[in-house]
């Protein structure tokens, strides 16, 4: 069966945007002259026929939203996704789901296809590595709210996401309030602004305890379980190894406390460890976590109810996009405890070297 030519082939044959492809077809917005006749004659050579749902944004709405988000198996983006399609339900709309696996490259296919398929609005948890291809779903009248992460460089774009400043300040202040000292922290990639905002808590907190920054505790990990093993094998081989690790979302948290099992660390009696995220599996393991938990449904709810108020309003002017900044909790379990007089003592040591896996 032959396929169906899409926008995204007329605008990868004509060498231009998808939206200069829609401007160009529906005549709204400037199109300089030459751009115009090089999509007409893609138009031509494609033989593309776009379809009544494709017509234009503007002219007509198609009931249906996209949702953007890294990883379906990870129980946050899965709670997330339940929110958001319970939500979008009793409004009306039909929710497509899009799991990009933080790949930047999947989420730009992703997008694409999102703005082919003339949906009304996107939800998004973006990578933060494709803010020219958000510009282009904003500039063809695609209302955007990014979820839990934004993007510095679209201001008109509305958020809604938790303080994780505080949320990494919380956890930090937490465990040097017990007596840590050497806090390691395994952060993620500081392309999305989770993030930033939690290392910059972490930062915060110890300058607020008079404690320095030592670069050898900050751990910069991906979503990878390799890489979360490294940062703790990182970790316990410094001369002054940490007596407590803040891991700065569930995964990486599974990640440390595998490590740490297989290496025959106690938690919390050698090392105490602290999770951003109370997923369900947090309160189950043993011992329980100490987690930063953040109202995942609530976020959900929220970023459907200010997409919707946009649908709604397509006329207001938008200057600025709305933040919506929601509160960290600090659940207290069993993972957390006040530091041994020595870190990791001397017969841990010679105990041999760590199993590798």
């Amino acid at each position: 069966m032959k396929k169906s030519v899409t926008i995204r082939d007329v605008a990868l044959r004509a060498g231009v945007s998808i939206a200069a492809v829609s401007r160009a077809l529906n005549q709204s917005g400037y199109v300089s002259n030459e751009i115009k006749q090089r999509v007409h004659e893609a138009v031509r050579e494609l033989h593309y026929r776009p379809h009544d749902s494709a017509r234009g944004l503007k002219l007509q709405r198609t009931n249906t939203i996209g949702l953007v988000i890294a990883d379906i198996t990870n129980p946050f983006y899965a709670e997330l996704a339940a929110g958001v399609l319970s939500s979008a339900k009793k409004w009306g709309y039909y929710v497509i789901l899009a799991a990009m696996d933080e790949d930047p490259a999947q989420e730009a296919e992703y997008l694409n296809v999102l703005m082919e398929k003339r949906v009304d609005g996107i939800l998004a948890v973006a990578t933060g590595q494709n803010a020219h291809l958000w510009r282009e779903a904003i500039d063809l009248g695609i209302k955007v709210v990014l979820v839990d992460r934004k993007i510095a460089s679209l201001p008109d774009a509305d958020v809604v996401l938790l303080d994780n400043v505080k949320g990494g300040y919380d956890a930090t202040a937490y465990l040097t309030a017990l007596g840590h000292r050497r806090i390691g922290i395994m952060s993620g990639p500081l392309s999305t602004t989770t993030g930033q905002g939690r290392l910059q808590g972490y930062y915060k907190a110890l300058e607020d305890a008079s404690l320095p920054i030592d670069p050898e505790l900050v751990q910069m990990v991906s979503f990878k379980r390799k890489s979360g093993i490294q940062a703790v094998d990182h970790l316990l081989a410094l001369r002054k190894p940490p007596t407590a690790i803040f891991a700065t979302n569930n995964l990486i948290g599974e990640t440390a406390m595998f490590a740490l099992r297989a290496r025959g660390v106690s938690v919390p009696g050698t090392i105490s460890l602290i999770m951003f995220d109370d997923v369900p599996w947090a309160s189950l393991t043993m011992p329980s976590l100490t987690v930063i938990a953040q109202p995942i449904s609530l976020l959900g709810n929220h970023a459907v109810e200010q997409l919707v108020q946009r649908l709604q309003h397509p006329d207001l002017p938008i200057s600025e996009g709305r933040t919506i900044m929601l509160e960290p909790e600090l659940i207290v379990r069993e993972s957390c405890a006040p530091p041994l007089p020595l870190p990791i003592t001397e017969i841990e040591r010679q105990a041999g070297p760590y199993p590798s896996s």
